[in-house]
């Protein structure tokens, strides 16, 4: 808590001889303008301070603690609503966080997480290569999301209780290129700084 500006006259007074106020023209004014000054920064400096905790901080300053966890502010939404979301923020950087992203963009299957320490297989007894695993170069600090072909099985079939028009249709044969735009984009906004990624469509 910041002095007063009597405090800080009492502070300033005792800095300065005796003999200095032997005789009073101008040297209470002059010591009680520098408190007020004192006083006015000691205040300052106590309400920075502040904004600096989330519950405490407002309006802009309360944006710049949600900007620094990836978090904006909803329209119109107050400052007790904003500081609670802020304060619950989770890690979304570590790997189960960027599955459960990815998975909830994913229109087919789910998503596999795989980091490069770990490295690739091993052929043993154990093991058998086969089309449907995925060998990589290991990269430090670099890991791999793989998702399923993102191609849905048909909506419809031809039949004679079925007729095609334009209000549904039979599905598509490559993926849609938003879809992965819309993970890249998720996973860059919640990675960590500095950590490698790759995004790997399985052939079939």
């Amino acid at each position: 808590m910041s002095k007063s500006k009597d405090d800080w006259y009492l502070s300033l007074k005792g800095w300065l001889p005796q003999w200095w106020f032997e005789q009073v023209e101008n040297q209470e004014a002059v010591l009680y303008g520098m408190a007020a000054i004192l006083e006015r920064l000691g205040q300052a400096v106590d309400d920075h301070t502040k904004e600096t905790y989330i519950c405490q901080a407002q309006a802009a300053y309360l944006s710049e603690h949600g900007f620094e966890r990836n978090l904006f502010r909803y329209d119109a939404e107050l400052d007790p609503a904003f500081a609670i979301r802020i304060k619950n923020i989770t890690n979304t950087t570590n790997c189960p966080a960027i599955k459960e992203i990815v998975d909830a963009l994913l229109e087919v299957g789910f998503a596999e997480i795989r980091e490069d320490f770990n490295g690739g297989p091993f052929f043993d007894r154990e093991y058998f290569s086969d089309r449907g695993d995925i060998l990589i170069n290991a990269i430090i600090n670099t890991f791999s999301i793989i998702v399923d072909r993102q191609v849905h099985a048909p909506y419809s079939f031809y039949s004679r209780e079925y007729f095609v028009d334009r209000e549904d249709f039979i599905g598509r044969n490559d993926s849609g290129l938003d879809l992965f735009n819309r993970i890249i984009e998720s996973v860059n906004r919640n990675k960590a700084l500095g950590t490698l990624y790759r995004l790997i469509e399985r052939a079939g």
